[in-house]
């Protein structure tokens, strides 16, 4: 059962002329709250590069720079709340039973925005590479964070640094369908976070994200300004 309206429907319910201006202040949104941000995070980066390879991985420095960027994604959703307001219901479900692995429906790249409006903040994503090539400019930050970018890693690698992750305390986010949405059902779930929860011996901690692929589609050229919804259902 698809989760989000067509993003078309609402483009041609608010006017051309209505999301025009909507979409210029959404992306202005964007630009100077990530250049307000993106510095602080680049010199951490930078820092680090310089630092010795045990420094640059201790689990304090990657739990700040996880922190700061849950700290942008929470921002970014608080200047585009006049134009995309999110609901969230159980906001403080993971943060209870951290740390844990969060799984999350996909539709949009606004996702890995939504997963700030919960309450835990030392989140560590696990992914495929499109968001590092998407989001380019914040990809070092990304790396400082410790996040695992499972295409560019082994199977085992991947796992092993998941485990860890886990162990020195930060909730791991997994898109079990492995992609976004193209039409806003929901895919055939892949069963990784599944067995590291069995593994880890950690809950699984559903979020489901409504009407998101309705604002920002995947391939869409702007936003289509409309409410999110966001259910953080009790962990298993």
């Amino acid at each position: 059962m698809p989760l989000s309206a067509p993003c078309g429907i609402q483009a041609s319910c608010s006017g051309k002329t209505r999301n025009a201006l909507a979409n210029a202040a959404i992306i202005a949104v964007f630009i100077l709250w990530t250049l307000l941000i993106l510095p602080w995070g680049l010199a951490l980066a930078l820092a680090a590069l310089l630092a010795p390879d045990r420094l640059r991985e201790h689990p304090r420095l990657q739990r700040a720079v996880r922190r700061l960027v849950t700290f942008y994604g929470r921002g970014t959703l608080f200047f585009m709340r006049p134009w995309v307001p999110v609901h969230v219901n159980g906001a403080r479900r993971a943060l209870a039973a951290s740390p844990c692995i969060i799984t999350a429906n996909h539709q949009s790249f606004l996702d890995l925005y939504l997963l700030g409006e919960q309450a835990q903040a030392d989140l560590c994503l696990v992914s495929k590479h499109w968001p590092y090539r998407l989001l380019f400019f914040f990809a070092p930050v990304m790396r400082l964070a410790g996040y695992i970018d499972v295409e560019a890693l082994s199977p085992e690698e991947s796992e092993r640094l998941c485990l860890l992750r886990l162990r020195q305390g930060a909730t791991l986010v997994i898109f079990p369908e492995g992609r976004r949405t193209r039409d806003g059902s929901l895919g055939r779930f892949h069963a990784g976070a599944f067995l590291l929860s069995a593994k880890a011996k950690r809950p699984v901690a559903p979020m489901v994200i409504h009407n998101s692929r309705a604002v920002f589609p995947v391939g869409a050229k702007g936003f289509c300004p409309g409410p999110i919804h966001i259910d953080l259902l009790a962990p298993v």
